[in-house]
C-alpha cells in the first residue's frame, strides 16, 4: 500500500506500508524493541548514554517527496494529475496562495501565485468575520486547473498560458468538488451558500460580461415544524453518478445531516438524514458500492448505506478530527488522516478492523491512495525471489560454459 500526504507544514510525503505485516505484529515488534532498550538503559554504567529507542512500526517506510517545513506553505488542497513530461504529478494549493504542480520525484513543474492572498481581509458575513483567504477546492487535468477560495473566487486556468476565466460566487464557500469523469464540471456550497453545479467550459465559451448559467442550483429544505427557515451550511460534496449533465450528489452539512440531490428530479434534496451527533466535515463516496463514509469534528468515521440512510458501522481508534479520507481501488480498504498525525488503514467490510497505521509527525491535511502501486502477497514475493535465483544461476552457468570454451580455444 502506498499513500501520499500533504500536511500543514508544506511537506508532501510518500508512505509505503507492507500489506503482509499486520498491525498487531508490528506493535508486538515495537514493544520488544522498547523493552530491550529499557533493559539496556538500566544496565548502563555511570556516564554512559543510552541510544534512542526505535519506536517505529515494522512494515512502514516514510520519505519526503517535496517541501521544507514552513507553515506559510501549508497544503490546503491536493490532487493527482497527468503532466506532459511526467506520467503523474501532484497539484497542491498552499496557504500562501500558490498553486504548484509537483512531480512524483519532487520536481517543480508549474507554479501560479494568487496575489490576493497577500492582502489583509476582514469581512463580516452571516454573523462571522472572515479574516483570511483559503482554498476550499482544487482539481487539475492535463491542460487546466480549477480552484476555488472561501471568498467564492473560481479560477479556471490553462497550464500553457496565463489566460484564465474567473467567476465570482457568494462568500463563505466551504467546499468545491469536481466531477470524476469531467474535470470542468464542479459543485460548490458553504455557509448560507446553497449547492450549485457549474461547467467551467461554458464559462470559457460565454465570453466577457456574459452571465454563466448553472447546470443545477439547489433549493433549501422546507421550513421546520416552527415554520422557521433552516440554516444552510454545506461542508462537503460528492458526485455519485457518471452523468455530468444531470448529476446526482451527496452533501454533508454542519448541522449533522447528509442529503442526496438528483438534478433530474427536483431542486430540493430527495433524501435528508440526520446521521451524527456532531457537525459532519468530510464525506467520501465509494466508487464500488452505494456507500458513503463521513467524518465529524470529533474524530468519528462512519459508514452509511446510501440507499437507505442506515449507518451500519464505525471505525475505531482515531484520536483527532479527520481531515481527509481515501479509498483503495477495490474499495476494500479505507485510509483516514487528520490532526492526530497518523495515517490509519481499515477494512471496509463488516469487521472494519484496523490493518495498519503510520506516524507522519505533521498534521495531515490531505491523503491520496496510490492506485497504481500494487501489493504482492507473501507467496507472490517468494515465487518472484525463487525466479530471480534461478535466473541468476542460469546466467552463471552460461558464463562458466563460455569461459571453458575460451580456455579450450586457447
Amino acid at each position: 500500500m502506498r499513500f501520499y500526504t500533504g500536511d500543514e507544514s508544506g511537506l508532501i510525503k510518500c508512505i509505503d506500508i507492507d500489506a503482509n505485516v499486520s498491525l498487531l505484529e508490528a506493535q508486538a515488534q515495537a514493544a520488544k524493541r522498547t523493552k530491550a532498550a529499557a533493559k539496556a538503559k538500566a544496565n548502563l554504567k555511570a556516564g554512559e548514554q543510552a541510544a534512542a529507542a526505535d519506536t517505529s512500526l515494522a512494515g512502514v517506510e516514510i520519505r519526503t517527496v517535496d517541501g521544507r517545513v514552513n507553515r506559510s506553505n501549508g497544503i490546503q488542497q491536493m490532487c493527482t494529475t497527468k503532466w506532459a513530461t511526467n506520467d503523474r504529478a501532484f497539484a497542491v494549493a498552499r496557504k500562501n496562495g500558490n498553486i504548484d504542480v509537483v512531480g512524483f520525484e519532487g520536481e517543480q513543474l508549474f507554479t501560479y501565485t494568487d496575489e490576493k492572498f497577500a492582502e489583509r481581509v476582514s469581512i463580516k458575513h452571516n454573523g462571522r468575520t472572515i479574516n483570511e483567504r483559503s482554498y476550499v477546492g482544487l482539481s487539475a487535468s492535463d491542460s487546466h486547473f480549477l480552484s476555488c477560495t472561501n471568498m467564492g473566487e473560481v479560477r479556471y486556468q490553462s497550464f500553457a498560458t496565463s489566460e484564465a476565466k474567473l467567476m465570482k460566487l457568494p462568500l463563505d464557500a466551504c467546499r468545491m468538488r469536481t466531477h470524476n469523469e469531467r474535470s470542468s464540471v464542479f459543485a460548490v456550497g458553504g455557509r448560507e451558500h446553497e449547492l450549485s453545479v457549474w461547467d467551467a467550459e461554458t464559462l470559457q465559451e460565454s465570453g466577457a460580461g456574459a452571465k454563466p448559467t448553472p447546470i443545477f442550483r439547489a433549493k433549501n429544505v422546507a421550513n421546520d415544524f416552527l415554520n422557521l427557515r433552516v440554516p444552510v451550511w454545506i461542508t462537503d460534496i460528492q458526485f455519485t453518478s457518471e452523468d455530468a449533465t444531470n448529476p446526482t450528489l451527496a452533501v454533508s452539512t454542519g448541522h449533522k445531516q447528509i442529503r442526496l440531490y438528483d438534478a433530474r428530479a427536483q431542486q430540493r434534496p430527495v433524501n435528508d438524514w440526520e446521521v451524527s451527533k456532531h457537525p459532519i466535515y468530510h464525506l467520501q463516496a465509494s466508487h464500488v458500492r452505494p456507500e458513503l463514509y463521513f467524518a465529524d469534528n470529533m474524530g468519528n468515521v462512519q459508514q452509511m448505506d446510501m440507499r437507505t440512510g442506515h449507518v451500519f458501522g464505525a471505525f475505531k481508534g482515531i484520536a483527532g478530527a479527520v481531515k481527509s479520507i481515501s479509498l483503495s481501488e477495490d474499495g476494500a480498504k479505507i485510509a483516514v488522516a487528520g490532526l492526530d498525525r497518523y495515517v490509519r488503514v481499515f477494512e471496509t467490510g463488516s469487521m472494519r478492523r484496523p490493518l495498519h497505521r503510520a506516524y507522519v509527525k505533521q498534521r495531515v491535511s490531505h491523503v491520496v491512495w496510490d492506485w497504481e502501486h500494487k501489493d504482492f502477497s507473501t507467496q507472490e514475493i517468494e515465487e518472484q525471489e525463487a525466479e530471480d535465483i534461478w535466473e541468476t544461476m542460469d546466467k552463471a552457468a552460461l558464463k562458466k560454459k563460455s569461459n571453458k570454451r575460451k580456455a579450450v580455444a586457447i
